[in-house]
């Protein structure tokens, strides 16, 4: 069965654009909430509301996609809850008021990824084709819109956020033209549990994946959460933010378009300590950097940081459940390493960057990052064929 263009360009188009809202609201969304005169805790606080709603929202997201069959119908529901939440962005100005907004957001924009990806998979395993390549287009909707957003402005104010909710609403339209995947009758007459995600974590090697997997998003938090502000504080301009992003997801793109070629020489075990130990050398050299040309070189690692480090893991993941329950191993992933992780990381970042400053910040997450690579030295093969 040949893939049909239409469903492969609605995914495709679905990346750009749901990724290229990121490119805003990652780098951008914490500079404006320093700009509304919040301060860096309150700022870590406000970006764990995502993580926190990681480790509810996917894995139902997940179960009822699974379930029902229909991903991109799940798809659609949830790209129209992440616009209506993050609307009231637009006038909220206090920490109470975006607290809710964010949560209302997180709720639904928090599984996106989750149900897209099995999504892609599933379609992919139907028609053939790379899911690094498709999610590669994802990173440069990101590479396009950091960059020309840093680029554009001056002063991060309110643009970062009607820029992103006007992207939200292209992808919630898109959403409408994503192609359906058909179970087969087994999968169909069998469908997965509710508690399907803990079941799985009976996989001990599974376990200790998604751990080193959290602790990498540990250590990635004070750049997600407090770069631009880190920039801000050494007097550089928001341009520098912006080319750092574009930058990074760039040779990140690089990464994810090469990776078919090298899956099969190198485990996603192995790769995925590979950047782990890449990212621990990126953190350090943060923790010292202060000139514009430093600090953008350093992000180059960054195609190691997250394109590596992800698809290694999807694959990793995928090697370790059934087909029928893609989705909830993907939602597995996201709500530990993303949830669980990215909760940790965001509020600890923003309480340590008060109290170390972003350089000695960046040092102590090079250290977590050897952690998860240590981790991920020690993780066994496949065990046994998933059934």
């Amino acid at each position: 069965m040949r893939a049909r263009p239409s469903g492969a360009a609605a995914l495709a188009g679905f990346y750009f654009l749901y990724f290229g809202a990121v490119g805003v609201t990652l780098p951008f969304l914490p500079a404006y909430f320093k700009f509304l005169g919040l301060s860096v805790t309150q700022i870590g606080a406000l970006l764990a509301v995502g993580p926190a709603f990681a480790l509810v929202s996917p894995p139902l997201w997940g179960h009822l996609a699974d379930r029902t069959g229909r991903p991109e119908r799940v798809l659609s529901a949830i790209g129209l809850g992440a616009c209506l939440g993050f609307a009231p962005l637009l006038l909220a100005e206090r920490f109470a008021p975006i607290m809710l907004s964010l949560a209302a957001y997180a709720f639904f924009g928090a599984s996106v990824t989750t149900v897209l990806d099995s999504l892609a998979l599933l379609h992919l395993s139907r028609t053939g084709g790379s899911y690094a390549r498709l999610r590669a287009v994802g990173s440069l909707g990101f590479v396009v819109s950091s960059t020309a957003f840093g680029l554009s402005v001056s002063q991060v104010d309110r643009t970062a956020v009607w820029v992103p909710l006007l992207i939200m609403g292209g992808y919630f339209f898109v959403s409408f033209a994503l192609p359906s995947v058909p179970l087969s009758q087994a999968e169909s007459l069998a469908p997965p549990p509710l508690l399907g995600g803990p079941a799985l974590l009976g996989r001990r090697d599974l376990r200790l994946g998604l751990l080193a997997c959290a602790l990498h998003w540990i250590a990635c938090a004070p750049f997600h959460g407090t770069f631009a502000i880190h920039v801000g504080a050494l007097g550089l301009p928001p341009s520098v933010v912006g080319i750092s992003a574009g930058l990074a997801v760039t040779v990140e793109i690089g990464v994810m378009l090469v990776y078919p070629q090298l899956s099969d020489r190198i485990a996603p075990r192995h790769l995925l300590a590979i950047s782990f130990a890449a990212s621990a050398a990126r953190w350090m050299g943060m923790s010292v950097a202060e000139h514009p040309v430093a600090i953008v070189a350093l992000q180059a690692i960054h195609g190691l940081t997250f394109g590596a480090f992800f698809v290694a893991a999807v694959a990793y993941v995928a090697r370790r459940v059934p087909e029928s329950m893609r989705a909830t191993g993907q939602a597995l992933f996201v709500s530990v390493t993303f949830g669980v992780g990215g909760l940790v990381g965001f509020l600890s970042s923003g309480v340590g960057y008060d109290a170390l400053g972003g350089q000695r910040l960046f040092a102590v997450a090079a250290a977590v990052e050897m952690v998860a690579a240590a981790i991920a030295l020690s993780l066994p093969p496949v065990e046994r064929a998933v059934r």
